[in-house]
């Protein structure tokens, strides 16, 4: 069995290096958009949080609008991840994507308890499936942003 020798000598990949940058790229891509929607959802829920409410086919006005307030605040934090420096973004972005989880966590919880009509269920559902897509994205992304240096 022959083995090729280290070249001790060799540079280490940096994040200069291409994939590292249009991986940095596309996890502040997908930061943006999952603080959009979160940010725009939110808002929705917080300022009219009746018509919301109505919309899923639940009488919780109140927990939808202190939803919709957390969503403000964690959309708030998303878009300050997605400019933030590097180090910033590879430390927090984890901590994001569980929030992500407990959100799909915590619609798989509701949808199952029958917090909402049919078609609120169907909405829910969607957008539970939107969170996990962000989030399932952000760990990948940020994963490879650590293997990388």
């Amino acid at each position: 069995m022959s083995t090729t020798p280290i070249d001790a000598t060799a540079p280490l990949p940096t994040p200069t290096d291409a994939r590292f940058a249009i991986d940095e790229s596309r996890l502040r891509l997908v930061l943006a958009a999952n603080a959009t929607s979160s940010g725009l959802g939110g808002l929705a829920a917080l300022l009219v949080g009746g018509p919301v409410a109505d919309l899923l086919g639940t009488d919780q006005v109140v927990w939808v609008r202190l939803v919709g307030a957390g969503l403000v605040v964690f959309a708030a934090f998303v878009a300050w991840t997605a400019r933030a420096p590097r180090a910033s973004l590879v430390r927090e972005t984890p901590a994001i994507s569980a929030g992500d989880a407990g959100w799909v966590l915590g619609t798989i919880v509701t949808v199952g308890l029958g917090w909402y009509s049919a078609p609120g269920a169907v909405v829910m559902g969607l957008v539970g499936a939107m969170v996990g897509t962000f989030g399932t994205l952000q760990a990948v992304l940020v994963r490879r942003l650590r293997s990388d240096h």
